[in-house]
């Protein structure tokens, strides 16, 4: 009888679940460029009246992340607690580099499953001078996983957000200064 690791997976089941949790991704956005010979919204002649452009937003301040506590559970729970408040997302969790999930919130557990096949995966990416392989996303059906990791001496861990779109450079930089400050001393 062959015993089974951490970081076995089931093709077949995982196939299944995200079957269930997923939906079928949104239509393509409506053309931005009319057609030619389209009617134009000004008199012959005359130039199309430019619309107004929205002054642009100040990025929202985040706090940075603090642990006061020195238990895992709660480290971690803090943790994705500070994600949903923090980034744009519906759904984080926190896994080891196999896949196990370590704590989340409004995320199914396919969806985790896929993080220890995808980490394992970008083992040969990092051996590339130069790119960055500690960060990523990826469309799971309608819906947007991006990521984080961290090394330690313990293993990897990976802080992931589910959402409708994936997070802006600074919002990989603060999770991944979140996840840093959360594994330290694990």
């Amino acid at each position: 009888m062959t015993v089974r690791s951490v970081s076995w997976t089931d093709a077949q089941r995982v196939s299944s679940l995200l079957a269930r949790v997923t939906a079928t991704r949104s239509p393509e956005p409506a053309a931005l460029v009319s057609a030619m010979g389209a009617a134009r919204a000004g008199a012959p002649g005359k130039p199309a009246p430019t619309p107004a452009k929205a002054a642009p937003k100040a990025p929202k301040e985040v706090p940075r992340l603090v642990q006061t506590s020195d238990n895992p559970a709660d480290r971690l729970d803090a943790l994705v607690a500070w994600t949903l408040a923090h980034q744009a997302c519906v759904g984080a969790f926190v896994a080891d580099d196999n896949g196990l999930t370590l704590a989340a919130h409004g995320i199914s557990e396919a969806h985790v499953s896929l993080v220890g096949p995808l980490l394992s995966a970008l083992v040969g990416v990092r051996t590339i001078p130069g790119v960055d392989a500690t960060a990523g996303a990826l469309w799971l059906g309608a819906q947007m996983m991006s990521w984080v990791e961290a090394r330690t001496t313990r293993g990897g861990f990976c802080l992931g957000t589910v959402g409708d779109e994936a997070l802006s450079t600074r919002a990989f930089e603060q999770l991944k200064e979140a996840l840093g400050t959360t594994v330290r001393g694990l």
